[in-house]
């Protein structure tokens, strides 16, 4: 009986303790599987029958499973997404992750990521975090990685200037790079654009700047080299020309100079001693400054010119000099500035509003911002950095919606790479000067040297027309010379000329070219006894084409009534340009 009861409360307990036992916890074996394979496929390839929108969010849903699943599989691609996707949120959901995975293979991508100041701060921070759960530092230091990941996981330089050292489950593994010539821009690239798309130095603009320009120009007017073999004689000729421009203003100053050099040089061989060579190098350069208080200025300018001409025939070699220098005093009125930065913003505008992925309008502060980027980058020879900065800077301001689809990527590619764009002027400019000059004429009796003074004058005014697709533009000048000796002429000159272009697009702002036409007129007298007043009346028509920011093409045609002579021309130029980088507004 009693061990008939003893059993009885034996199993009571028993009851009781599994009654209040919590549940049994499943055997692994038991729990779904994680789909890390589907989920790759999802993040790589978008499935049939699926719109992109669509596509796009499970792409993002598959990218934080992968960051969750604790699978090494999944690191590859994270790392793939956090490098690659700089426009979409799922690159940063690829950097989460990787730092969720603990996986010391992904702490070279993070620093790189880390590093690049082509991506926004978001990125920047997240690869920092994601660096501090791994146990690495941002800056390529860095010890013992969090994860479980094997020795020799770190991927071998990138070029990057990377040096990483890698803890994996006791050893060190040091995965060592090269650092990039900043000079030479050597190196690899990382997703963004690698070492070259990074600015080597800041802008340097201050805050009170109202525009800025410089450019780099090379120019080629004529080439000719030929052989004849009939009659044994060779012959080349060359117009080569270079300059190099740069102008900052500022609300209370502005200074600016403007440089360059043209050689016209020509060789002719026939059969026998008889040959001839010559060279005419014409090096000129011109440096201004002004003081304003209000629109009102003063103005310094001072110029210098060089022409060397040399002419070599069988025994007789002539060679002669000539400089010029001049420095003019005088007071001014109004300025005019280069706007064509500002009109970059404002397409750039109008192209995510066309989109529908203007997330809220572009203010001063974010149109300075982006300028001082562009202006950093001006050297730039791809427009691969220019996009991407461009793209980070408006994501981080919330002016851009999401991630930019193929047709507005290509679209801000056209306009940030838009030469039509640039030497786009508005303002009004007048001011009168005296200048005090030297002459300089070697062996050459006909043409006075010594001091000269004279009085300068130049007007200037252009304008924007509604839309920013046309230009009106006019300038004018007057001289004269001044203290004469007695019985000496006093020469004189004035002149005007008017000019209206028209920039011609595509419906995806491709820029097509610019159509120009103008008319000038100029009147002078040498101020002679003998001498009459001669006076010209002209006009052009021309077709610029812009293959790039800095280069142009351009075809005119002209003809000019010339103290009673009719003349008829057409004029093919080229230029091609190294750098070319402009703010305005700021």
């Amino acid at each position: 009986m009693s061990r008939l009861r003893l059993t009885g409360l034996a199993a009571a307990l028993a009851a009781a303790t599994t009654t209040l036992a919590p549940p049994a916890v499943p055997p692994a074996w038991a729990q779904p599987a994680a789909d890390v394979p589907g989920w790759i496929s999802v993040v790589e390839r978008q499935p049939d029958g699926m719109d992109r929108a669509e596509w796009k969010e499970k792409r993002r849903e598959a990218a934080r499973k992968l960051g969750a699943s604790r699978d090494k599989r999944a690191v590859p691609v994270l790392i793939k997404l956090a490098e690659s996707e700089t426009f979409d949120i799922i690159g940063e959901i690829a950097i989460d992750g990787l730092g969720a995975l603990g996986d010391a293979s992904a702490v070279a991508a993070l620093q790189r990521i880390a590093a690049d100041n082509a991506r926004d701060r978001a990125q920047r921070d997240l690869a920092r975090k994601a660096l501090a759960k791994l146990g690495a530092s941002a800056d390529g230091g860095g010890g013992g990685g969090g994860g479980d990941g094997d020795p020799g996981l770190g991927r071998p330089g990138d070029g990057d200037g990377d040096g990483v050292a890698v803890s994996t489950g006791g050893a060190t593994t040091t995965t060592t790079t090269t650092t990039p010539d900043p000079a030479t821009g050597g190196g690899g690239a990382s997703s963004s654009g690698g070492a070259t798309d990074r600015p080597t130095t800041p802008p340097t603009l201050s805050d009170d700047t109202l525009a800025a320009y410089e450019r780099i120009t090379l120019a080629a007017g004529a080439a000719n080299l030929s052989f004849d073999t009939l009659r044994d004689e060779a012959s080349f000729d060359a117009d080569l020309a270079g300059r190099y421009q740069r102008r900052l203003e500022r609300q209370t100053m502005a200074w600016g100079v403007d440089a360059g050099a043209r050689l016209v040089t020509g060789y002719y061989n026939p059969e026998g001693d008889l040959s001839a060579r010559g060279a005419l190098l014409n090096v000129d350069g011109q440096g201004e400054a002004r003081f304003y208080s209000g629109k009102v200025y003063g103005i310094g300018r001072l110029a210098a010119q060089g022409v060397i001409t040399y002419i070599s025939s069988e025994n007789v070699v002539d060679v002669r000099n000539a400089v010029d220098l001049e420095l003019a005093l005088g007071a001014g009125y109004g300025r005019v500035l280069d706007v064509g930065a500002s009109l970059r913003v404002k397409r750039i505008a109008a192209a995510l509003e066309a989109a529908r992925a203007l997330g809220r309008p572009i203010d001063a502060s974010l149109a300075n911002k982006l300028q001082l980027a562009w202006w950093s980058l001006r050297g730039s020879r791809s427009l691969h950095p220019l996009l991407t900065r461009t793209v980070a800077i408006l994501r981080e301001a919330g002016v851009l919606l999401g991630e930019p689809d193929a047709g507005l990527t290509y679209e801000l590619l056209q306009v940030l790479g838009d030469g039509l764009l640039d030497r786009r002027h508005s303002g009004v400019d007048a001011y009168l000067a005296f200048g005090e000059g030297y002459l300089l004429r070697e062996d050459d009796p006909q043409v006075d040297e010594g001091r000269v003074e004279q009085l300068l004058a130049r007007a200037a005014y252009a304008t924007q027309l509604p839309g920013n697709t046309a230009e009106v533009s006019g300038e004018g000048y007057a001289r004269l010379r001044l203290f004469v000796a007695e019985g000496q002429p006093s020469p004189w000159a004035l002149g005007a000329t008017a000019r209206w272009r028209k920039f011609t697009y595509t419906d995806h702002f491709d820029p097509v070219g610019a159509i120009d036409v103008a008319a000038s007129l100029a009147v002078s007298d040498d101020g002679g006894d003998m001498s009459e007043m001669a006076f010209r009346v002209g006009g052009e028509v021309g077709f610029t084409f812009v293959p790039n920011r800095a280069s142009a093409l351009r075809l005119a045609a002209s003809a000019s009534f010339d103290s009673g002579e009719l003349i008829v021309g057409a004029s093919l130029g080229a230029r091609y340009g190294l750098a070319d980088g402009s703010v305005s507004g700021l």
